[in-house]
């Protein structure tokens, strides 16, 4: 078994696992998101891109041809993922402890293109430190330190090559694509996919002294603006200024070769 095509695998889909994950977290720590319920009556037809950019590149087939199928069935795969993981990045392997990682991975891409976020059967543990805010004359700030919590996260996500996540996703993508069928939803997991990281690249960066308050327990921001925020915003601001722009310049260039 090629555990490259698999990390690969895992890469793709866990770039939403770690947001979904932290997203749940923050609501009992720093801050609480709103849950927005996505209501459309029409049911959209079902498109995945039948050609990806990647498959212009002068390495393409043979890289492709490299890359194993992928499983015939989802049930028993967890084990292969968290090995898959570990040739990747250890850290990550150790990450993936829950069961079912596979569904789970694929219901966090629908739940965050369509913003909802999920409170339980998370497909990920990552432990960190509490978030700290630093009281000023002005009130409270968000510590620098806060973006350390993370660092582990998005430097994993960003090792790993672009281009060759695209091409282990073309070939996977039927696979995705049945997995997330079982969760009756019209939209294809591809569509699901580019619309999750075109959220995540939308997300501008705020000032790094943006003000905080703290009315009970949870940090609130005191601009009603940034506060009115959306959960994911909100998610990626705490990542910091320069984690932020580290996982989106490496979801634009992943971007760019689907």
């Amino acid at each position: 078994m090629n555990w490259k095509a698999l990390s690969a695998v895992v890469v793709i889909v866990g770039i939403a696992g770690f947001v979904w994950y932290v997203l749940d977290r923050s609501t009992n720590s720093e801050y609480y998101g709103t849950v927005v319920e996505a209501v459309d009556d029409a049911k959209p037809e079902k498109t995945v891109k039948e050609i990806l950019a990647v498959e212009s590149e002068d390495d393409y087939s043979e890289k492709a041809a490299k890359a194993p199928a992928p499983p015939v069935a989802i049930n028993g795969s967890d084990e292969q993922m968290r090995a898959a993981a570990a040739t990747l990045s250890e850290p990550l392997s150790t990450w993936l402890q829950p069961d079912e990682q596979v569904r789970k991975w694929v219901a966090v891409v629908d739940q965050l293109a369509t913003y909802r976020f999920p409170t339980k059967h998370l497909p990920m543990v990552y432990d960190k430190e509490p978030f700290l805010a630093v009281k000023t004359e002005r009130g409270y700030l968000n510590d620098p330190e806060n973006s350390e919590r993370w660092s582990g996260l998005v430097n994993t996500v960003t090792t790993v090559e672009p281009k060759n996540v695209a091409i282990y996703y073309k070939k996977w993508s039927p696979f995705l694509e049945g997995t997330y069928n079982e969760l009756g939803n019209p939209q294809s997991f591809d569509n699901q996919l580019r619309t999750m990281i075109e959220h995540l690249l939308m997300v501008e960066a705020i000032p790094a002294d943006a003000a905080l308050k703290r009315p009970k327990v949870l940090y609130e921001y005191v601009d009603p603006v940034l506060e009115n925020a959306d959960p994911l915003s909100k998610w990626m601001w705490r990542l910091g200024p320069e984690n932020m722009k580290k996982l989106q310049d490496w979801l634009r260039e992943l971007e760019s070769f689907l």
